[in-house]
């Protein structure tokens, strides 16, 4: 899957913006798939889509491994579909391509999210794909990427699709 911005249909209709503070009062941070054990929000912006009813949420990486030279972070986010928490754990990564902005002169880029897997709640496993989709198009946003000329897409490769109640059995430090 990719979301490409060269072959979008148009713009995307997420937008960046603070989460609200009823929506933070009304929801468990304890829902959310974050490497954090605490009963706190991880951030208090998401990247929303309010017609489809969709938000993304960044919610950590895992920190002592992000220090660690040679050791690539894992990270944790959660998208919201009609409510329903989406867990994600992926390795984030970025490909430069051979062009550059002509008004930048910054190469091209390809924003990924290696090793991808996705916890889903059963009522959406069957819409997993299309999911993964809206997870490429968020991220695009959440990287700035309508703002930044030369980030030129995103690209999950999903190593795994798993239910989200196994979440709890599996450690992603290394994934």
């Amino acid at each position: 899957m990719a979301y490409m911005v060269d072959e979008a249909k148009g713009p995307s209709s997420f937008v960046k913006e603070p989460i609200p503070e009823e929506f933070m009062a009304s929801y468990s941070p304890r829902s959310l798939f974050t490497p954090l054990l605490e009963e706190r929000w991880p951030t208090d912006e998401w990247v929303i889509d309010k017609a489809r009813k969709v938000a993304f949420i960044e919610c950590g990486t895992n920190g002592n491994f992000a220090a660690d030279e040679g050791i690539k972070p894992t990270c944790w986010s959660t998208l919201l579909v009609d409510g329903e928490p989406v867990g994600l754990v992926y390795r984030y990564a970025i490909d430069y391509l051979d062009d550059q902005d002509p008004e930048t002169g910054s190469y091209f880029e390809i924003k990924k999210l290696r090793q991808l897997h996705v916890y889903l709640p059963a009522a959406l496993y069957g819409r997993k794909e299309e999911i993964v989709g809206l997870v490429e198009e968020a991220m695009y946003v959440e990287c700035d990427g309508p703002e930044l000329p030369w980030v030129r897409g995103v690209v999950a490769e999903v190593e795994g699709y798993h239910l989200g109640s196994e979440y709890g059995r599996v450690k992603h430090h290394g994934i």
